[in-house]
């Protein structure tokens, strides 16, 4: 503001000076100054043109205590340089929305260039982080106009717990209904499970005979069948976050415990759901491979707010539907689901996880989880038997 009065105090004192003293040279720095500005507008304009910038989400994710950061990328594809931009952020987080921090930050780029802009956003607590650009103001040579380019749209980061691995016990349940530690090996007479392949002895059954490779080796050659075991399949049930009352070390922990028994249940491969209440319903999500497990815990440390969101339906799913009952066989249904040769997926397991991170199985405390700050030993002792 100061520059353009400055440079409006000196057209029109060219143009006074003209007319009181009937000077060719005040008229001709009046003219000067304005055919400066004409070009100065003319080149501020072709900028605009030529000028965005664009959120880039190649990393919007980081642990808890780590470096965090929204990065985003101010392109020029004018042929004049940008002398000065000042981009003005704004930083929220979805545990107090109300508690919204805005900085500025000023940069030059080169015609033709790109130039990648990171704003390091607070990872003390897990939760989301949104970064917004309010307002970029484009500035010409001297810095006398300016001009506003539209903001790209706004980068969330997701912070999320550290994941540590419980010591899980799982006892196998038999066909027999014997309980025994898991053994893939052991012999039995299910045909969908084959312990070995090996050559013909008197006794044997002639329905057990591998026909095709019978004829290439040359011999008779039986299957050795397996025995069926059942392995547990587990819901595990948050309990509701009260929002606005928990203190962020007590949200951290319930936060790094829900995430270390996914992560525990999803290494030792037992089938997991994961539901909490949000707004007027729940939300379901799946959890067996990584992908899931992080998808999850996205939306977990995202669902924290002051307000209530609607429940969106797409990604979540009912306990029920991804686990349909196996029917009095224990058989898995037709295209569900745990179609491993050998294994019947069917003892439910319903764990509740409180605020105070206890897990409960029913009325009984199974453990409780260390907090998030815990060294690595507590979490090395802590074991849960299924």
């Amino acid at each position: 503001m100061g520059r353009k009065i400055i440079y409006a105090a000196l057209i029109l004192a060219s143009l006074g000076g003209y007319v009181m003293f009937d000077g060719a040279v005040l008229l001709a720095a009046a003219c000067f100054l304005f055919l400066l500005g004409a070009i100065l507008l003319v080149t501020l304009r072709i900028q605009k043109a030529g000028c965005w910038m664009e959120a880039v989400r190649e990393k919007d994710t980081a642990v808890q205590g780590e470096r965090a950061e929204a990065s985003f990328r101010f392109i020029n594809r004018s042929a004049f340089p940008v002398a000065r931009a000042l981009v003005q952020f704004r930083f929220s987080d979805n545990r107090v929305p109300s508690d919204a921090e805005s900085r500025k930050t000023e940069i030059q780029a080169k015609s033709r260039s790109e130039l990648q802009i990171s704003c390091k956003v607070s990872s003390e607590h897990s939760g989301v982080r949104t970064v917004r650009v309010e307002k970029i103001q484009l500035y010409d040579f001297l810095q006398i106009f300016s001009c506003r380019i539209s903001p790209p749209q706004p980068v969330e980061v997701y912070i999320l717990p550290p994941l540590h691995q419980v010591e899980v016990a799982v006892k196998e349940q038999w066909a027999d209904g014997g309980s025994e530690e898991t053994d893939d090996t052991r012999k039995g007479d299910d045909p969908s499970v084959i312990s070995q392949i090996r050559e013909y002895q008197p006794g044997d059954s002639m329905r057990g005979i591998h026909w095709k490779l019978s004829a290439r080796m040359g011999q008779w050659m039986v299957r050795e069948y397996g025995r069926t075991v059942s392995r547990p399949k587990v819901l595990l049930r948050l309990d509701d976050r009260p929002n606005g009352t928990a203190d962020p070390a007590q949200l951290d922990g319930f936060y790094a415990a829900a995430a270390s028994l996914m992560y525990t249940f999803c290494r030792a491969k037992i089938p997991c759901e994961t539901v909490w209440t949000e707004g007027n319903g729940e939300r379901s999500f799946p959890v067996s491979s990584e992908e899931e497990l992080y998808e999850t815990l996205r939306q977990l440390v995202k669902s924290q707010g002051a307000e209530k969101r609607r429940v969106d339906s797409v990604p979540g799913r009912n306990f029920r539907s991804r686990y349909a009952d196996n029917g009095e066989n224990g058989k898995p249904s037709s295209g569900g689901d745990g179609e491993t040769p050998g294994i019947r997926w069917e003892q439910r397991k319903e764990l509740r996880l409180d605020i105070e991170r206890r897990l409960w199985e029913g009325k009984r405390c199974v453990t409780e989880v260390p907090p998030a700050d815990a060294d690595d030993g507590k979490w090395e002792m802590l074991k849960i038997e299924l």
